[in-house]
């Protein structure tokens, strides 16, 4: 019996090639940990357009039905996974493969998704695999993905939400490692790339992976409606070109394509911004009992949507929200089930009351330095009363505005916890090198201070029309900081983001979860797969984009504005010259002419060009300038 098992084995392997060596490591996905592989056949999924496996669904998250209500459908990200899994096989391969809650015969081949009896009779531990890490193995007809079932802090909710989603990753990889496809941006515009194949096999393999960074979240999660601004500046929607939006789409979703980059956050220390809000809004006699804890204007009004940093009674007045929260359990905005949050309002920092003024001018009477000092006193303070009265609890911090220095002389107790804003020094502005050597030194700082490592609160930045990319200085930025951050928090805007930048925007989520990254290899693949004839000159094109941008003249001068994030308008004619206009104009146009006969191609390519007329149009008086025209 056991010699026809194995001529049964030898015939399938020799029958259903299945992929092995490199095909298994492609250079544009971020790099595994490799482990010994059991001896098996291949594991067959589909033979010639028929299901031969079944996903055997054991992980109870799996199971979740799809709610309208919630934003992306689901509570947890595996179920959107396991969509997208028998999704993408279809349409690969023909077959669809059915859904099973029970544990299928031994001679059924099966995808077996969870922890579960058998997965740990093969020898994976789930409890012992780092959070949101997942093991992929194989065994005769098994495909085992299974994520880490190591418990976080409770009080995740919706407004601070954070969880352990490793067998979803485990999802997402095989897909990509498996079975071919890569998603550049959300499929209902074109950026899913499938493999065709008329069957499909696993072969033996065994491997590991987790993230580097445990915060990798982007804002607005939910995406645009149709039409859509495309510039943070702009007033008014721009139109795409005839045939860059498929018909019956009318709106970019984001909440089901981010899952499938891995965006996610298991990090448990999450900052409830700008809390607490509307405080404007309180009745009066909310304003004149607690008058005191509010910021002093110039004239000697209150500002009764600010508070006063030196103030007790802001102090008690936070603190008597964590005692509702944590003693209580109630309820205050600024308040999680780990930490208490302190963020002023959306605004800079100011108040005249004298002792905020005698702070500012201890800590050099300048706009950011002396604001800073106030905030660095005032969360100390919070640090102390925090850990006398529950000492298992953190104080979160998020330096901002006029406030976003690291004031190195003040010294806190073990709780304090720190996401810097990364006003001054936007995540784009960082490809000028005193910026990106200040930027990290400044999270270098906050790291010392700070009792866990620190997260950041970046900015995509949709500036201009212009076609611009910093992928590469993506990879060394998070390269540099590995060591001292959890990750970030994409803050964006405008679905130009996701259009004119979505290369850059790809690998952004890449390189958060694994900075080690082939950065040239993504992007030739991704010309490669969505451009066909054409994918030479796109990648031309592309590799301009990233070289005006990463090594352009304008790195030579010093672009900094304290406090400030955007990008400023006047850096436009200095990258986007005539002469590099004419570059881009040219590439482009050969790259429509080259698809011509190719209409997936050329509509993918008019979605992330979406925004190159108006960037013409937007070039043309410096272009009249230059010429004397």
């Amino acid at each position: 019996m056991q010699r026809l098992i194995a001529c049964i084995a030898l015939a399938v392997a020799v029958a259903f090639p299945a992929l092995a060596g490199d095909e298994l490591k492609p250079r544009d996905l971020t790099p595994v940990t490799w482990l010994d592989a059991p001896a098996h056949a291949p594991v067959e999924i589909v033979r010639d357009g028929q299901p031969r496996a079944v996903v055997y669904l054991a992980e109870p998250r799996a199971t979740e039905k799809l709610d309208p209500k919630k934003q992306g459908g689901f509570a947890s990200e595996l179920p959107r996974l396991i969509q997208e899994l028998v999704e993408v096989i279809r349409l690969s391969t023909g077959a669809t493969l059915a859904l099973v809650d029970q544990p299928p015969p031994g001679d059924r081949p099966a995808i077996v998704i969870g922890d579960c009896d058998q997965t740990r009779k093969a020898g994976i531990d789930a409890t012992k695999i780092p959070v949101e890490g997942f093991v992929v193995k194989t065994a005769l007809n098994r495909v085992y993905l299974v994520g880490s079932t190591q418990a976080l802090p409770p009080g995740s909710d919706r407004w601070a939400k954070w969880a352990n989603e490793g067998t979803a990753w485990a999802v997402a990889d095989f897909l990509e490692r498996l079975v071919g496809v890569r998603w550049y941006w959300p499929a209902e515009l074109g950026g899913r790339c499938l493999v065709r194949q008329a069957s499909l096999a696993v072969p033996p393999i065994h491997y590991r992976d987790q993230p580097v960074f445990r915060l990798r979240e982007y804002h607005p999660r939910f995406g645009w409606k149709l039409p859509a601004t495309a510039r943070s500046s702009d007033k008014q929607p721009l139109a795409f070109p005839p045939g860059a939006i498929p018909d019956g789409v009318q709106a970019v979703d984001m909440s089901n394509y981010l899952p499938l980059v891995r965006e996610g956050c298991s990090w448990p220390y999450k900052i409830k911004v700008h809390e607490p809000q509307n405080l404007g809004r309180r009745p009066k006699e909310f304003h004149e009992e607690h008058k005191a804890m509010f910021a002093i204007n110039k004239d000697g009004t209150r500002n009764y949507n600010f508070l006063c940093y030196s103030s007790q009674e802001t102090l008690e007045f936070l603190l008597d929200g964590c005692r509702r929260v944590w003693d209580e359990g109630g309820g205050a905005t600024w308040v999680t089930s780990t930490c208490v949050t302190v963020s002023p309002a959306d605004s800079p920092v100011g108040c005249h009351c004298p002792d905020c003024q005698e702070t500012f001018a201890k800590g050099g009477g300048t706009r950011i330095g002396g604001t800073s000092l106030i905030m660095a006193k005032f969360v100390k303070r919070m640090c102390e009363a925090v850990k006398q009265r529950w000492p298992d609890k953190k104080v979160i911090y998020l330096p901002y505005w006029n406030y976003d220095e690291c004031r190195k002389e003040v010294q806190y107790p073990d709780n304090l916890v720190v996401m810097s804003a990364m006003t001054t020094y936007p995540m784009p502005l960082n490809a000028q090198r005193e910026n990106f050597e200040e930027g990290i030194q400044r999270l270098r700082d906050f790291r010392a201070q700070a009792c866990v490592p620190v997260t950041i609160w970046d900015y995509c930045v949709a500036w201009t029309y212009g076609p611009y990319q910093y992928p590469h200085l993506l990879r060394d930025y998070y390269r540099e900081i590995k060591d001292i951050s959890a990750g970030a928090f994409l803050n964006g805007m405008c679905l130009g983001e996701w259009t004119n930048t979505a290369p850059t925007m790809y690998v952004w989520m890449k390189v958060l979860w694994n900075p080690d990254l082939d950065v040239d290899a993504v992007l030739d693949e991704m010309c490669r797969r969505l451009y066909g004839k054409a994918s030479g000159t796109v990648r031309d094109l592309m590799r301009l984009e990233c070289d005006v941008w990463e090594k352009g003249d304008w790195t030579k001068d010093r672009i900094k504005q304290p406090g400030g994030w955007p990008v400023p308008g006047r850096l436009f004619p200095v990258v986007f010259t005539p002469d590099v206009v004419r570059r881009m104009e040219s590439l482009r146009n050969k790259s429509l002419a080259e698809m011509a006969d190719d209409p997936v191609a050329r509509q993918r390519f008019l979605y992330w060009t979406w925004t190159f007329d108006a960037f013409l149009a937007e070039a043309k008086p410096n272009q009249l300038g230059t010429t004397g025209k």
